[in-house]
Order: structure tokens, then C-alpha cells, then sequence
């Protein structure tokens, strides 16, 4: 620790010149600790391991420290951080420590301070703003100014030790930088004192900068999504070429660039009808996006560093705000219009090629035995494609096993299928530990295997080519239809492949169903779908036992497929395989968590030994992969939960915790209504959300 020296006036100064040993340290000469550490895992870096909150009553005065400290510790103890207060002396300040022996990034810690210091007006955020020298009084040192000491604050002096040597994990500081970035651009939910301590601080609130305010009055409405962030009350579509060639740009290392290139990409999103996550969502892909840089990374002298998360989500926050304020100012001929096809964007164009290069493979691949299954991937893959704007798409097995209404272990064999055909081609392997799934991109060329199966895939649509019923195709591989009208297109496939009637009837069934479905009639049937007439017999009766097909003319009737599912039981298999998805993920997350503590060291597995355990309810802020996971009694020892892992348990407890009753009620009914159960989009709906929330409160 340093050691303060005394002034020429035999006071003692506020510099702490002179370092000393812990046993060194008395009663009488103030001194402060370090709050970082280095450590050789940590590449040599400091990080926090202690964060103590200097509430400085030098500033706004005892009161407001006083209510500055309930508030904070309250806000706090949401988030599952446990703090000390401790009495800084007689002028009356406070000091809220916690600890988080993991080790805190030092940009998280300079962001809490910021942002504590325009919520709390006497929180001074000096301590955390320099990793190498930050320094506070720790509790018992003397006061420099002679009279009194730091005194713990109603805490024993056992239980301030237990609860700074145990700490907190930084996911927890994480989420407390994301309320704290949430209510400083909401200062209205604090009150007066929120916007004091925004005059403090230099903010002003969210106020429109003069370089948006004199394109004029706002000419769209603004909204808010599910989550508070502002959004543009437009109908969602994808980016258009334009914005995506803005998108791909890298900006100039000038000044300046990098925050002019972000702003230009977020108000189109803005006025496309994208919400704050799914820009977050873009802002993760650095592939996809390198003119978002600035939001991912701050230029050095040494080139860029990577910026942490809550500096990251700060950024965002504050130029998503701007943007959607510049875009809801701009001119109406901005308003989106009607495309044709030469206006698609490049994930809509990639996936109408994809469709085309289907019809032109004719029926050989998809008549075999795993045919169906690889055309429902495919599709998918087209469906994500469309939607996201993009060509390269996140390959997530799971929620590709639900949009072709397949099982996860079905999915992934036909993606390595469709991969060794040459239909796509992998750009970025998964990385498991941090759940991000591969990146798959359209294939121009492959080499095949030695299989007898195989069966190349169409890379180039040639003039003239004949789609199975015999009807002529056009010589652009394009159709010629908007994008909305492709993604309605692309919907009424997912809606079918996913529907549960097949894990029933069969697969195969449905490809005949939807021949029929395109017109072509009973005789062309064979051709059309490579089934021999036996099959196309067997088809048949199947359909037309569950009332989908006129017994006379083996015509389409009016039966939708979720009524003839119920009829044989099937009725809201999509809405189970989507839930189980939803359910695997949040275990998938449990699972690493638990992984990455069996890794930790073994002393900082001693200071948290008393994790809470795989039952406790997770309350609001609560990280709940902190949770032990389930484990079977030893096999040995037979000493409960230090055996191997419960899965099973695991999976109930996750299902139970993110309420997949209520999902599985959700999907149901978008199922019923013959929309795409998409697993990514459940959860989102107004009554899931008061349904988890009444749950919440009465927990």
C-alpha cells in the first residue's frame, strides 16, 4: 500500500508518495491500498479485484451522500453484489466496496464510475479511472486529517473479510454497467436527482446534437421496443445493396471515420425497421460488418484494441439513440418503397438463386432416402438468408433443426451433406466456448467425394433449364417477384417442412403434397417428384385420409396442415422441437459456466465455494449460471452432488427457470395461426412477457 507524507504546514497531504508493507502500516499515518493486481493468466495486465464506490461528501453534502449510498447498494444487491460500506471519517463520505477476485477489466471499471457518477452525484469515480495507480482508503485507515477513521459500516469485521474474499463474478458488473448505461439515458426514472447528476457529470440527457436538430421537425414516429431502446415505427425489411456496401466498407484510419461510418450503417438499419438487438446482433459479427469497428474496438498507438462489452454496448446505445432521431428527421423519399428485383438485397438475392439452382437439380437428390431432409435445410438456410439481408449466415443446428422440423442430430448430418454435394461451404468454424455456431456461405465449386450417393450440387443455372413438372423456366436464375413477396414465399415452405403431420405420414409425403400444391396433377406426379407410382399411390392415400386431399379429383382442399397434425396427434411438434431448442441452449450456457469454474484456479475455486445452489430461484440481475450444476451422488462416497453431471435435472431446472410452459404455449399458437415457429423470436410476445412476470413476482 502507499503512504501519505506530511506538508510543510505538518498536516497530512492528499499524496501518498511512499509505499509500505501491510505490517509497516499503524493506526496514525493514513495510507491506501491498491485495487488492482496483475497476474500472469491475465497477460500481465491489471485488472480490479477490489471496486469500491467513493461517495464524497465534499460534493452535494451528507444527505445526498446517504441517499446516494441506499440507492446504490439497493441497485447493488439487484444484481447479486455483495458490498461493505464503510464510514470514510467525520466529513461524512462513504465507501461501498466489493470485490471480484476473477479480476475486472479495467475499461468495465472505468465505464461504472462514469456511469455511477451521472446517476449518484457524490460518487467520485477517481479511484477507478487509473489501473495502475487507483487507490482508496481501505477500512481502519486513519483519516488526513487527523481526526477519525474509515470504520466499518454495521458490518462485522469477519463478515466484511468473507464477503470481499468471496467477491463476485464480472458477468455480475456486466450486467450492472448495462442498468447503469440503461438509466442514464432514462433519467426520468431516477427522478431530480438523476438529472443533477447529469449537470455534474457534463451529460445533458438525451438531447438531439444541433447537427440532427436542423434537418427539421420529425416526420416518422418513434416507438420503443420490448426492451425501452427507440426504434423507428416502420415496417421491418432487410438492408438494401446500398446499405450493405456500407456495411462491408472498412472506414480510413483518419479521425473521425470510424464514428461517421457507424452512424451512415445505423440510421439505414433505423429506417429499414431494425430494432437495437438486431443491430446489436450485427455489431457481433465482425465479419459481416467491418465498418462497425468503431463499436467493437478504440485505435492505439499499436493499432486497435478490442473495447469491453459495456464499453460496447455504451457506444451503441448512445449512436443507436442519434441515429434513429437523424432517421426519423430525413425526408419521406427516404421512406422505403416497393423493390423489384434488381433491389434485393444480397441475402434475398443469394436465397432466390438458391431456390432456383433447387428446381434446376431436379428430383434425383431429393427422392433418396435423405433427400427431404436436405432440401427442408436448405430451405432454411434460404430462409435466414432472406431475412437477415445477408449471404453468410450463423448455421445454428438447432434453430435449423426447427425450421425443417427435423431433430438437431438430423440437421446437422444433412448440413455436412449438403456441404459435401457443394450447396454451401463453411467460412467460420463454431467455437463451443463461446456458443457461436458456424458461418456457412452459397458454394461456387467443390470437389467430390468418394461416395456413391453423391450428387452434385447446381452452381449456375443454365438458359433454358425445365423444372420438374415440365413447365418452362426463365433464363435468370431470379425470380421475378419482389423481396417481400420471396419471403412469403419462403414462409409458406418453412410453415409446411415444419409442420408436425409429417414425423407421421412421412417426410416424402410432403414432397408430394406440395407438387400437388403447385398444380401439377396426378399422372405428372411421378415425374415431378421421382417417386415410383407405388409411392405416389401410398402419398395419396395418406393425404387424402387426413382430409387433405379431395377423395374424387385427389385435389387440395381447405384442410390446414396444423387441423390434420391434430388429427393424428402431431399438432405442436414444432412448438416442442423449439422449446427443447430453447431449452438446450440455456443449459448449453449453464454447462460452460460450470466448466470454466472447474477450470478456475484453485484458490479462487476456495473463495467461491459457496455457490448457490442448482435450485435457488434466480432473482431479477441474478446471473444464473452462477448456480452449481447438478451432479449425482459419487460413486463412491455417495456424497450428493460431486458425481458426474445431471443432465437430465439440469434440463428441468433451465425449463422451468425461462418458463417454457409459456413458450411452448406461445409457439402453439403461432402454429395455429400457420405462421414459422422460428425458436430465435419466442418469448417476445406481450403476454409470455406478463405471464413471466407475474411468475416473478409472486416467486
Amino acid at each position: 500500500m502507499r503512504a501519505a507524507v506530511r506538508d510543510g504546514a505538518g498536516a497530512w497531504s492528499n499524496a501518498y508518495p511512499d509505499t509500505l508493507r501491510l505490517d509497516e502500516a499503524d493506526a496514525v499515518r493514513p495510507v491506501v491500498m491498491y485495487l488492482t493486481c496483475r497476474r500472469r493468466r491475465w497477460g500481465g495486465e491489471h485488472r480490479y479485484v477490489f471496486l469500491p464506490f467513493d461517495l464524497d461528501a465534499s460534493r452535494d453534502g451528507r444527505a445526498q451522500v446517504q441517499a446516494d449510498a441506499r440507492a446504490l447498494a439497493e441497485l447493488l444487491a439487484a444484481h447479486g453484489i455483495a458490498c461493505v460500506p464503510v464510514r470514510s471519517g467525520p466529513s461524512g463520505g462513504i465507501h461501498l466496496w466489493t470485490a471480484c477476485p476473477a479480476g475486472l477489466a479495467p475499461e468495465l471499471a472505468r465505464t461504472l464510475g462514469q456511469l455511477a457518477e451521472r446517476l449518484y452525484p457524490s460518487v467520485d469515480p477517481a479511484p477507478l479511472m487509473n489501473p495502475a495507480a487507483g487507490a482508496l482508503r481501505p477500512p481502519g485507515a486513519a483519516h488526513r486529517s487527523g481526526h477519525g477513521h474509515a470504520e466499518l459500516d454495521g458490518i462485522e469485521a469477519a463478515a466484511a473479510v468473507a464477503i470481499l474474499r468471496r467477491g463476485t463474478r464480472p458477468a455480475a458488473f456486466a450486467r450492472l454497467a448495462r442498468t447503469l448505461e440503461a438509466l442514464a439515458g432514462a433519467p426520468a426514472l431516477l427522478g431530480p436527482r438523476a438529472a443533477t447528476a447529469g449537470r455534474r457529470s457534463g451529460g445533458s440527457g438525451q438531447q438531439v446534437p444541433p447537427s440532427i436538430a436542423r434537418r427539421g421537425p420529425v416526420l416518422r414516429d418513434i416507438d420503443t421496443d420490448e426492451d425501452g431502446h427507440v426504434r423507428l415505427h416502420v415496417p421491418w425489411r432487410p438492408l438494401g445493396s446500398r446499405a450493405l456496401q456500407a456495411l462491408r466498407r472498412r472506414p480510413e484510419e483518419t479521425p473521425g471515420a470510424h464514428q461517421a461510418a457507424v452512424h451512415t450503417v445505423l440510421v439505414r438499419c433505423a429506417l429499414a425497421g431494425w430494432t437495437y438487438g438486431q443491430a446489436r446482433m450485427l455489431v457481433e459479427d465482425a465479419a459481416a460488418a467491418p465498418a462497425l469497428e468503431w463499436l467493437r474496438s478504440s485505435g492505439t498507438a499499436d493499432g486497435r484494441r478490442t473495447l469491453h462489452e459495456s464499453e460496447t454496448e455504451r457506444r451503441l446505445t448512445r449512436r443507436w439513440w442519434l441515429a434513429v432521431q437523424e432517421a426519423a428527421r430525413l425526408p419521406q423519399r427516404h421512406r422505403g418503397r416497393p423493390r423489384g428485383v434488381e433491389e434485393l438485397s444480397d441475402g434475398a438475392a443469394a436465397a432466390a438463386d438458391l431456390l432456383a439452382r433447387i428446381e434446376a437439380a431436379g428430383t434425383a437428390a431429393w427422392h433418396r432416402p435423405s433427400g427431404p431432409a436436405d432440401l427442408a435445410v436448405l430451405r432454411s438456410v434460404a430462409y435466414l438468408m432472406a431475412i437477415s439481408g445477408t449471404e453468410e449466415i450463423s448455421a445454428n443446428v438447432r434453430r435449423l433443426a426447427v425450421l425443417s422440423g427435423r431433430s438437431k442430430s438430423t440437421a446437422a448430418l444433412a448440413l455436412n451433406r449438403l456441404e459435401a454435394d457443394g450447396w454451401t461451404t463453411t467460412t467460420e468454424q463454431a467455437t463451443p466456448g463461446a456458443c457461436r455456431a458456424r458461418r456457412i456461405t452459397l458454394a461456387t465449386a467443390h470437389v467430390c467425394p468418394e461416395d456413391p450417393h453423391h450428387i452434385c450440387a447446381v452452381h449456375d443455372n443454365a438458359a433454358g433449364q425445365r423444372d420438374p413438372a415440365g413447365s418452362d423456366r426463365s433464363d435468370n436464375a431470379r425470380p421475378q417477384r419482389g423481396q417481400g413477396d420471396l419471403i412469403l414465399s419462403l414462409q409458406t415452405l418453412i410453415v409446411r417442412q415444419q409442420s408436425g403431420l409429417w414425423h407421421r405420414l412421412g417426410h416424402h409425403a410432403g414432397r408430394t403434397l406440395e407438387a400437388i400444391e403447385r398444380g401439377v396433377r396426378t399422372p405428372h406426379l411421378t415425374k415431378a417428384t421421382g417417386y415410383v407410382t407405388e409411392t405416389i399411390t401410398g402419398h395419396l392415400a395418406a393425404l387424402t385420409a387426413v382430409g387433405l386431399l379431395d377423395p374424387r379429383t385427389a385435389q387440395r382442399t381447405d384442410q390446414v396442415l396444423c387441423d390434420a397434425a391434430a388429427q393424428l396427434g402431431q399438432a405442436g411438434r414444432p412448438a416442442e422441437l423449439a422449446v427443447s431448442a430453447r431449452v438446450d441452449e440455456e443449459c448449453h450456457r449453464w454447462w460452460l459456466a460450470e466448466q470454466e469454474w472447474c477450470a478456475a484456479p484453485r484458490g479462487v475455486k476456495a473463495r467461491q465455494a459457496d455457490r448457490p445452489d442448482a435450485r435457488q430461484t434466480v432473482l431479477p440481475g441474478m446471473d444464473p449460471y452462477e448456480r452449481r450444476y447438478p451432479r449425482h451422488p459419487h460413486h463412491s462416497t455417495r456424497r450428493t452432488g460431486t458425481g458426474r453431471a445431471d443432465h437430465r435435472t439440469a434440463w428441468e431446472i433451465e425449463a422451468q427457470r425461462i418458463g417454457a410452459a409459456e413458450l411452448l404455449a406461445e409457439a402453439c399458437e403461432i402454429e395455429r395461426r400457420g405462421e414459422v415457429v422460428d425458436p430465435a423470436h419466442l418469448g417476445r410476445s406481450p403476454d409470455h412477457q406478463a405471464g413471466r412476470a407475474g411468475e416473478e413476482a409472486a416467486a
